[in-house]
């Protein structure tokens, strides 16, 4: 075992102790940097970097879920507004309003599915300095607007490139505590481009960069989008 690895697995409930204190005392940004410290001490794991990949798929997949619910709220509740101003087509419209409150449960079953296999991810990490990051960075309501991820947001042309809002206000009122960027759910997003994008897969996502989570992508000297991912995911510094 390198002596780095050894000395910080040693020590680590010393600094363990330092990191509650200082995060206690308001110092959020030197407590996560000494866990990124002890956590570039220790050798790459190449199980802990699959456990981010299938944490940061979970978490932008809930996200496209929430938007594309809100999308269909917004076409439902529309429809419904629509059923005494043109009572000609009310069956026609009553039968797509039924089809939407269907497809309604279906994401909400699939956003909530997201949120148990999120929670299970997080589970399987192991108590280390990075899944201490990681937890903290959950705990902040706000640490999406991170300048990196609102950057990128706004290069794949999400919301963050307007004035709209939308990225910093719930998609959807039923679900306050949800916020973060766009996907190519975001309706805000489709109306702006003029078209919608249907994925039959998360995987065949446009506005995804594809990034590699290798010991030479992680550990190798530079910068890189893999390095400012994990960043603004676990760090926030």
């Amino acid at each position: 075992m390198p002596l780095k690895d050894c000395l910080a697995k040693r020590f680590e409930p010393l600094l363990r102790r330092i990191e509650d204190k200082l995060e206690q005392g308001g110092h959020l940004r030197k407590a996560q940097q000494l866990r990124q410290k002890q956590h570039e001490w220790r050798t790459y794991q190449a199980q802990l970097w699959e456990n981010f990949e299938s944490y940061w798929i979970y978490e932008r997949g809930q996200r496209h879920f929430i938007q594309h619910e809100a999308y269909l709220q917004l076409k439902h509740d529309t429809l419904f507004q629509q059923l005494n101003k043109i009572p000609s087509v009310a069956d026609t419209m009553v039968t797509e309003m039924e089809s939407i409150q269907k497809d309604l449960q279906d994401c909400n079953r699939t956003i909530w599915m997201a949120e148990r296999k999120i929670q299970t991810i997080l589970r399987a990490f192991p108590d280390a300095p990075l899944k201490r990051a990681l937890l903290c960075r959950r705990r902040s309501s706000d640490w999406y607007l991170m300048k990196w991820l609102q950057t990128e947001c706004a290069d794949m042309g999400g919301c963050c490139g307007r004035g709209c809002g939308c990225c910093i206000r719930p998609r959807s009122s039923n679900r306050p505590n949800h916020l973060g960027h766009c996907t190519p759910a975001c309706k805000c997003c489709e109306d702006v481009r003029g078209f919608r994008i249907d994925l039959e897969e998360l995987e065949e996502d446009p506005t995804v960069m594809e990034f590699s989570l290798g010991e030479a992508d992680v550990k190798g000297p530079g910068p890189s989008y893999t390095k400012c991912l994990i960043n603004a995911y676990v760090w926030g510094l």
